[in-house]
Parts: structure tokens; sequence; C-alpha cells
């Protein structure tokens, strides 16, 4: 190499690591910055309790933070997870009650997205030398745009894994440049390994595995430094060890202050946690692919499907194209590189797989392997120059990494706040998605909608009006306005004989073939929060109280008023499956069998995958003695059952 191309390398590098620092300090700012705008996500409102409940436990002493069973399904095993970010965010939120808790816990796990992303990049550049391939993995990560979402409002998942590869960084830097620095990079260790077992102990112990197994990988791998550190009996060696101890001992204590089931037992709670959390025993219902499984009976492809169809193409491309260039990677970087990317990106998939772990919506459980299958994708850009002879056009495969990932730029832009329901082009995007999979599944339009209905109604005189979701903890986007609004969970099925001024719904658990019809639409909506045109939650302004009489009588009964209340509801919303179906019962029963009918097909139009709706219509016209017309009802029945008992068998 002549002093000029050194030079112009020097140059190259200089100007790489600039843009990089320049890009991170505008993802610590922006991030924190917005991250008022997003909602309350589906689980937010159990953390905030679990960190009241473990403030209690070391101010007050109480147990509950202990034990979960004389709690509702939500709080199942609760006591499995690490206290750390709930509880730093209590104390902060009391030290600090002017400023909602909304608000404060939003600036600080979207400040721990932002430092994942940083240390993503930290780590494709300590793995490759290169500031240009860590400027792409940071990249590629910043603009990913479902984990920018979650990074505002996910305090699981996101702190988990920004904690998780904190550490991972520190100990390939130890491991690399050791002595030099070696205390420096235990303390960060311990940070990251602290933040990881403080917040989902489970992982933590996982992470201790990688630990242990990328140590034994780079002693076996490089056996020049492993000859200077066994020189004079071992003893750089044995000071390694004991500073990775220190570093790992002082990130379990941090984790375990927070944690006060962790503390009953140090060692086996722990282990536990990580048994528990293997395979969670709530079971929900999950769409995929156009149908719902139950969460315990999923395709062994679910994460990796998600993985592929919910991230910018290029970054998937360039994963590809890591694996595929194994053989240029091991000659330009080392096996040891390959192996730990590698190790990292796959190894917790295959164990779901492998032990039929429970899964929840999308990917959110994995969120901690993205880091690598991003450095995967940058390594794998970067590697593929090796093909270019000519020095002046090397620049291109970084370029096209680079324009590759401007549709998701634009995207995550455009998209604001609900980046996190992002799906690429290999599904036509969310419009496309809608039907087939869960897309606003964490409820983070509810602030969109809550901030409609503040903006939009207007308070009444001696009234409080009363807004009821399906979205659970909406209450927290009213604390500042309980003097004339109030607010209460409301069942969807139950939304036409409950009380209610506003109703917010979200398509969560609604009929996959009526999305995919694009047939989900509620009478009376009066705002809708879309994205590419589809709907992510909808307000609903109620025109008449007769479902709330009729279905009084109807349960005393009283089928002829529930019948005649049940039509005066209909005629101001025909679009509620469940108020058709008590009418066409409450008809039926007063010998008003064609209106029934009537009625019941209307509630198969609504619902056509409840399963329920068909039996009472087959009934219904073995009543009126046309066979034919119950044996369909029947068969369609059946089909559904089918389906569901084919996909139940596809999983397993």
């Amino acid at each position: 190499m002549t002093t000029l191309q050194a030079s112009e390398t020097y140059k190259e590098s200089k100007l790489w690591r600039q843009l990089f620092i320049v890009i991170s300090i505008a993802v610590l700012i922006l991030m924190p910055f917005i991250s008022k705008d997003y909602g309350q996500s589906g689980d937010e409102w159990l953390q905030i309790e679990y960190g009241t409940h473990v403030w209690n436990y070391f101010a007050n002493g109480d147990q509950q933070a202990l034990d979960y069973t004389n709690k509702q399904l939500q709080y199942s095993n609760q006591q499995f997870y690490g206290g750390l970010f709930d509880y730093s965010m209590e104390v902060l939120h009391r030290a600090m009650p002017s400023i909602p808790i909304l608000v404060l816990r939003h600036f600080f796990n979207a400040l721990l997205g932002a430092l994942m992303m940083i240390f993503t990049g930290l780590l494709a550049r300590r793995l490759t030398g290169k500031w240009q391939t860590g400027l792409i993995a940071l990249l590629f990560i910043v603009f990913s745009p479902r984990i920018f979402g979650e990074s505002m409002n996910n305090p699981k998942d996101i702190p988990f894994a920004s904690g998780f590869i904190i550490a991972i960084y520190f100990l390939v830097s130890m491991l690399q440049d050791f002595p030099a620095k070696a205390w420096k990079y235990a303390i960060g260790l311990a940070v990251g390994f602290g933040i990881a077992f403080g917040v989902r102990a489970a992982g933590g112990i996982l992470l201790l595995a990688y630990f242990g197994l990328f140590f034994v990988l780079f002693m076996l791998l490089h056996k020049e430094q492993r000859a200077v550190w066994v020189a004079d009996s071992n003893k750089l060696l044995k000071k390694l060890i004991l500073i990775l101890t220190v570093g790992i001992v002082g990130g379990y204590i941090i984790g375990l202050l927070a944690w006060p089931w962790g503390l009953q037992d140090p060692i086996g709670n722990p282990l536990a946690s990580l048994k528990g959390m293997t395979n969670r025993e709530a079971y929900l219902r999950v769409l995929f692919d156009g149908a719902y499984y139950m969460s315990n009976a999923m395709p062994w492809y679910y994460e990796f499907k998600w993985i592929f169809i919910s991230n910018p193409l290029i970054v998937i491309a360039g994963s590809l194209l890591f694996a595929a260039l194994f053989n240029n990677i091991k000659k330009q970087y080392g096996l040891f590189v390959f192996v730990i990317v590698l190790f990292g990106a796959l190894f917790p998939i295959v164990y779901m797989i492998y032990k039929h772990s429970t899964v929840y919506d999308t990917w959110r459980h994995i969120f901690f392997v993205y880091p690598f299958w991003v450095i995967a994708a940058a390594i794998g850009w970067d590697v593929a120059s090796s093909f270019i002879k000519n020095e002046k056009i090397k620049w291109i495969p970084a370029a096209v990494a680079i324009v590759g990932l401007l549709p998701a730029m634009v995207w995550t832009v455009r998209s604001h706040p609900n980046q996190y329901v992002y799906f690429n082009e290999i599904v036509g995007g969310a419009k496309n998605a809608y039907g087939y999979y869960d897309l606003d599944y964490y409820q983070n339009s509810g602030k969109q909608a809550a901030d409609w209905i503040l903006k939009n109604v207007k308070p009444i005189p001696g009234k409080k009006i009363f807004v009821r979701s399906n979205m659970v903890g909406f209450d927290k986007y009213f604390a500042k306005d309980t003097n004339w609004l109030s607010f209460d969970y409301g069942r969807y099925t139950e939304r036409h004989h409950i009380e209610w001024d506003y109703y917010v719904a979200y398509p969560r658990y609604i009929s996959a073939q009526l999305m995919q019809d694009d047939k989900w639409q509620l009478q009376n909506t009066v705002h809708k929060v879309l994205l590419d045109g589809r709907p992510l939650c909808v307000v609903v302004k109620r025109t008449s109280t007769a479902g709330i009489a009729a279905n009084e009588a109807y349960e005393k009964k009283d089928f002829a008023t529930a019948a005649q209340k049940y039509a005066e509801y209909i005629a101001t919303d025909n679009t509620d499956e469940f108020a058709y179906i008590n009418y066409g019962i409450s008809l039926a029963s007063i010998g008003q069998i064609d209106p029934a009918i009537q009625a019941i097909e209307r509630a198969t139009k609504l619902d056509p995958e409840r399963v329920e709706f068909y039996d009472v219509l087959s009934q219904l016209y073995q009543m009126k003695g046309n066979i034919q017309a119950a044996q369909q009802a029947q068969a369609t029945k059946n089909e559904i059952l089918m389906r569901q008992q084919e996909l139940s068998e596809q999983s397993e």
C-alpha cells in the first residue's frame, strides 16, 4: 500500500467516524424528544403497576411483588421479570411527580433504544475495524421502523435488548484489547448485564451462556493471543478471568437490587424464571398468515417469518449475503466474527423452536437478536465489495446498502408515530398485511384517539363524558382531565349493552376474514386513526342507549321487550354482531322465526368466523323445517372448526 493510499484510507475512516458520531448524537437527542408522541403499549399499564409494587415492597414491606397468583391473567408470573426499569421509573416519578408517568417512561425507554442502536453500530465497527461498516449497521437499525417505534414504549424487550448488546460489546472489546482498559470494559459489561438481567432475568441467564461461549471461542481461535495470556504461569489469563468475574457479579447484583422475588433466592429463583419463561402458561390468540393461532401452538417458522416481513429488505438481503459469503468473511475477518454474529442472530430462535416455546405478538420477545442480524447485513454488504477489483468503485455496495434503505427511511418519517406497524414489500406493506397479521397489536394508536377526544369533544356541564375502550390503561391519557372525563375498560363483545358516550375500538381478535375483505366498519364512527388506509383504531359516538335496556330485558327473559328495544338499537347501529345475535334469539323466542333468521344471518356477515352463530342459525332453520339450510349452517361451522384444527396440527 502506498503512502497516498494509506492517507486516503485514514481520511475515509475519519470521515465515517465523524458521521457515526453525528448520527449517534442525533439519535440520542431526537428519540427521547419525540417519545412523548407515542401511546401506552399494551403491557405498560401492568409494568407501571409492577413498578409500584416493587416500590411498596422496599418502602413498606408489601408482599405483592413476590406473588401474583391472586391476580388476573395478565399478571401471570409477573414476579419472573426483573424490576429494574419499572422500579427506576417509579422512583423518578415520585421524585418528579409533575411529569406524567408515561412521558417519563417513554423518555428513558427511547434513550435505551437509542443506546441499543449506537452499540449495535459500535459492535459492527469493533468486529470489522471499519467505521464505514459500523455506520451502515447504525443506519440499518435506526431505520428499521419496527425497532424504532417499539423503542419508544416497549418497556421490557427494548431495555433488555439494549443491555444485551451493550454487554456483548464490552465483552468483545475486553477480549480483543486485554489487558488494556480491562477494568473500564468490565464496568461497561456490568452495566449492560445488569440492565439485561434486571429487566428480564431469564434472558440474563442466557447472556451468561453467551459470555462463556464467546470467551472459549476466542481462546480457541486466537492462538497468538492465547499464548500471551497463558505465558508466565497463566498470569494474564487468571487476571482476565478475575476481571470478567467481577464484571459479571457486579451486573448480577445490579439486576437483583430491584427484583424482590429474585432477592428471596438469588440463585434458585433466576433459574426458575428461566424455566418458567421458556414456556409461558398464559395463552392468547395471535393473528398470523390470515388465521388465528394460540400462542402455544404457533408454526415453527413464526419468528423467522416475522423478521423477514417486518424489516427493510436491504437488511434481509445483507443478512443473506453474510451467510452466503462465509469463506470471504472468514478470510477477511476471521472465524470468530462469523460465528458470534451467526450465533447471536440464530441461536435464541432455534432454541425456542426446539423447546416449542410460547410466543406472543410478532417477534418482540427476540428483539435482542436483531442487532446481530443488522451487523450481519452490514458485514455482508461490506464483504461484497471484495468482489470489485477496481479500488475506485469499491464504494458501490455501501452505496447500494444506503440507497436500498431509503424507502424505510421515508416510511419512518411518514408513518410517525406508528412506525412499529411496519411491513416490507414481501407482504405489500401494512395495507396488504391488514387482516393477515396484527397491525397495532400494542395499542400505540390509543393516544392518537385520546388526543382527538380531548381536542374535539366538548365538556358537558354537570356530567362526565364516559369513554370506554377494548384497550387497557386508557385512563392514563385522561389523568389531567378527570373533572370532565372518565374511563373504564369495555369488552368489544359487550359494547352494545354497557354504558359509554365514546368507545375506542381497535381490531384485535376481530374476524380475520372481515378485515381481509375490508369490511370492519363500525357505524357512528366519528374518527379513525389510519395507516396506509387501514384503521389502527376508531372512535365511535353513542347515539342510542336502547341496547342497554334491550340486554336488561334479554337477561330477564323478557324477550318481547328485548326484541322491541333491540330493533330500536339496531336502527341506530347495524354493525354490532352481538346485538344482532341477541335480537335474533329474542325474536325466535316470541315466535318470529323469519325475522330471527335475518338477524342471525346479519350477525354471521359481521363476524363470519364465530361458530356459535351458526349453531343458532341451524336451530332456527330446523324450527322452520328447512333442513337443507340447517345442514348448510352446520357445514359452515364444521369448516371453520376443521380449519382451526388443521392450523393446530400444522403448528405441531
